[in-house]
């Protein structure tokens, strides 16, 4: 049997750490807390302003119903319009002024992110940083594959 060298406990611990970030709402220059998905989909609808429902879920790697339903509570918190598409059934969405802000307040969340994993990621090695890369990178493939698959062996 192949050596898992730690690396099942380094993804399970990454894991936990994201999904417990994820479930905090925050504050994105708005006075409304918003979950990380409902922050990532405001962010996809704002770089893609001409994508329909369908199109974003598939995005998001997500149901066409859980995007309808996160849009739907978005429109209720006032920082989205969803808007009748080209036909009946097509459905877009469109940022209100408040969800451009909360759009823009999580960019510069994420540009402040970025300096500090910089300064973080300055201790490591060139050859460090490309091994950790293709192991995530590696990792990554496995999760697209089995997502795409429904059998398990």
């Amino acid at each position: 049997m192949p050596q898992s060298h730690g690396f099942r406990a380094i993804i399970e611990h990454l894991a936990r750490v994201q999904k417990a970030g994820d479930a905090v709402p925050r504050n994105y220059g708005i006075d409304i807390p918003l979950k990380t998905n409902e922050i990532h989909l405001l962010d996809l609808i704002n770089k893609n302003p001409d994508a329909n429902l369908t199109e974003l879920s598939e995005m998001l790697w997500t149901s066409k119903m859980a995007v309808s339903a996160l849009a739907r509570k978005l429109e209720e918190k006032k920082l989205l319009v969803v808007i009748q598409g080209n036909n009946k059934k097509e459905l877009r969405c469109k940022l209100t002024e408040r969800g451009k802000i909360a759009v823009s307040t999580h960019d510069a969340y994420h540009r402040m992110e970025d300096v500090y994993l910089s300064e973080k990621m300055a201790a490591y090695t060139p050859e460090e940083i490309e091994l950790v890369k293709k192991v995530l990178i590696d990792y990554g493939f496995y999760l697209e594959s089995y997502a795409k698959d429904s059998t398990i062996l």
